[in-house]
């Protein structure tokens, strides 16, 4: 069976554009599996769920897990407000602490 010029241009260019096109959805993926952004709340309460992960809720009923950070949960304190910087994480659908402040803001 022979095959012309053109029909293996038409294959080739498919085959690249599928490869691209796969590429293109993993670099997306991965960069959209942590987006960086900011909490303001006052902590209602602190829990350990494990030796590696905290959960800190807010008053607004928002939950904010630390990962392997006990310095920074332990100065956390309930009853106080802060302003957290934060990833949220599409992958497991949660939003990890990875630093705080204390917010002096009025409201």
């Amino acid at each position: 069976m022979k095959t012309d010029a053109f029909t293996l241009t038409v294959v080739f260019a498919i085959v690249i554009s599928v490869i691209t096109g796969g590429l293109i959805v993993i670099i997306t993926q991965n960069n959209l599996a942590i987006i960086p952004s900011v909490e303001r709340g006052t902590i209602v309460s602190k829990n350990v769920i494990t030796s590696n992960d905290s959960v800190i809720e807010l008053s607004g009923g928002k939950a904010l897990h630390i990962l392997n950070n006990t310095p920074l949960y332990l100065s956390l304190q309930e009853n106080q407000s802060y302003v957290f910087n934060c990833l949220y994480n599409y992958n497991t659908k949660i939003t990890i602490i990875q630093n705080a402040q204390n917010d002096t803001t009025t409201t």
